[in-house]
């Protein structure tokens, strides 16, 4: 269906230079290692002031010189490693193959003013993927993509004579232009929704419910809330808001209807406003897999035992690679890839290197990076893949009658699902930030795996390590993002530390020890740096 937030265009006024630095600002915020940046407009127009902005927003503090003359400018400012280049002298595109753009196209960020003279390289026309590294999935939240933003001379806009930014955007970008109105460029009405208790109450208020109260539950670490809906006959319902475009409701319908003709259990829809992303589902409960075993923190007490649960668990991963091998996974289903495993790896030279080192993690360093950790992904392969959930792990288990049965196993949180191989979610279900690990859990989901699959003990756990390994970079790199970009500071708070525990303990399995040695040896010597930065964001907080 058409998604009324998402936009390939956008036009903002800049009445004044100060309204050129905010739009900057606010596009350093957003942007992804591999960005392509485009800048056309005639000269004057303003598109060496956007840069300077721009870079002094990424942390820069040196000159910010224009290279007319020199056609590159490289910047290792404190987020990314920056190529900025003039193309208006170039009398051929082909002047650009010395230049070693490669590098920052993959690693870091390109601003390229007079984009349109630099040929393919810089053109947004007819790329893959819209112009994005991958195909559009829910759980891309750092696609690298590709932004035009035109800016025009003198123009009247109301009251003002103003220059124009217009920007256009890649897949990813279209989304990304959601985060704007928190700061302050874009009104919100234009790219996204609010979400408050009084939308919710409007979508909820054409359902014919009767009298109903509605109690937040809060949000998770994405932009999605929810809300339990009590009806006047004593019965519950669950609401989820997930405003487009960033996030929409689709996804999980889709995911939904698939588990459940594979016969997994999920909450039943009961009402949807996909345009607005609004979704009404029936209430599983406050039982999950994590109350079960205690739900506690990694510092607060002994969480307690479930084997049997996670047995249960581990059928529902059998069946998702069942159906997988018996040709059941939707069409639909985005397949995970090599790129896929880079892309959430790269968050931890993204996000947790430069916020520990306080500089942009270096090129030589990126390249270093990818090369030690795209080995791994074929070790994740020694399993087999379904359309697994990705979240999996135990506040996502809903626990629905005192018997470990399928039956009383359902899965929320589940519009993430991808096909992947098993060993990834069994490992971030075993291995997990929020509880202590058990070998006996752990026993108990890889002898499931073994003989319902017919794999290799030795292939199971070897794939669920390297999957928890990775995990564990990626939520390194995601609390980071989450504390320094969207100034969320409490889940890294809650998890920073504990998130290293358990990348040392997967370091330090003996089954993939060799194959992870280098891969631990290049991320832990940052560990203290980064947990002594979040103390002094702490503080300053």
């Amino acid at each position: 269906m058409n998604n009324p937030y998402l936009h390939l265009t956008i036009n903002i006024a800049l009445p004044d230079e100060a309204a050129t630095a905010a739009l900057a600002v606010a596009l350093a915020n957003i942007s992804c290692a591999g960005d392509l940046i485009r800048l056309l407009g005639p000269m004057g127009a303003g598109k060496t002031t956007f840069t300077q902005y721009y870079l002094r927003a990424l942390g820069w503090q040196g000159a910010v010189t224009s290279p007319t003359y020199t056609l590159l400018q490289t910047y290792a400012t404190a987020r990314f490693n920056v190529a900025h280049i003039d193309c208006y002298r170039l009398t051929s595109a082909a002047e650009l193959a010395p230049l070693g753009l490669e590098e920052y196209r993959q690693f870091g960020i390109v601003l390229a003013e007079w984009a349109e003279k630099g040929g393919a390289a810089l053109s947004a026309e007819g790329a893959i993927n819209g112009g994005d590294l991958l195909p559009y999935h829910i759980n891309s939240v750092e696609n690298p993509g590709v932004l035009t933003l035109t800016l025009t001379g003198e123009g009247q806009i109301g009251e003002n004579r103003s220059r124009v930014a217009t920007l256009t955007g890649s897949p990813s970008w279209q989304r990304r232009f959601a985060m704007l109105p928190p700061l302050g460029v874009v009104p919100q009405q234009a790219v996204t929704r609010a979400k408050t208790e009084a939308g919710q109450r409007v979508f909820l208020n054409t359902l014919g419910l009767g009298p109903y109260t509605l109690a937040s539950l809060g949000a998770d670490w994405s932009s999605r809330s929810y809300a339990r809906v009590s009806l006047s006959d004593g019965t519950t319902k669950m609401l989820m808001d997930s405003p487009p475009p960033a996030e929409t409701t689709a996804e999980y319908i889709a995911v939904a209807a698939a588990y459940t003709a594979m016969g997994l259990r999920t909450a039943a829809i009961v009402a949807q406003d996909e345009a607005q992303g609004y979704l009404l589902t029936e209430d599983l409960g406050d039982r999950t897999l994590w109350h079960a075993m205690g739900a506690k923190g990694p510092a607060e007490g002994v969480p307690v035992v479930q084997t049997p649960w996670f047995a249960v668990a581990a059928e529902v991963l059998a069946v998702q690679v069942k159906a997988h091998a018996a040709g059941k996974s939707p069409s639909w289903a985005r397949v995970y890839n090599r790129t896929d495993w880079w892309v959430e790896g790269a968050r931890f030279t993204n996000w947790y290197m430069p916020f520990a080192t306080g500089q942009a993690t270096s090129l030589s360093d990126y390249a270093h990076w990818q090369n030690l950790l795209l080995p791994l992904y074929e070790i994740l392969h020694e399993t087999p893949s379904g359309l697994m959930q990705v979240d999996c792990q135990g506040p996502n288990a809903m626990l629905l009658g005192a018997q470990p049965t399928l039956a009383n196993y359902a899965l929320i949180d589940i519009q993430d699902a991808r096909i992947a191989p098993v060993g990834q979610d069994a490992g971030l279900l075993v291995r997990n930030i929020r509880t202590a690990r058990f070998d006996a859990d752990e026993e108990a989901v890889v002898r499931v795996l073994c003989d319902a699959l017919k794999l290799t003990e030795h292939a199971v756990r070897r794939s669920l390590a390297v999957g928890a390994f990775h995990h564990m970079v990626r939520i390194l790199g995601g609390l980071t993002r989450l504390a320094v970009r969207d100034s969320r500071p409490g889940p890294a708070q809650s998890y920073l530390a504990r998130t290293w525990e358990v990348a040392a303990q997967c370091a330090a399995d003996p089954l993939v020890q060799p194959d992870l040695a280098a891969a631990w040896g290049f991320i832990e010597p940052h560990r203290q740096a980064g947990l002594m930065q979040l103390k002094t964001l702490e503080a300053a907080v």
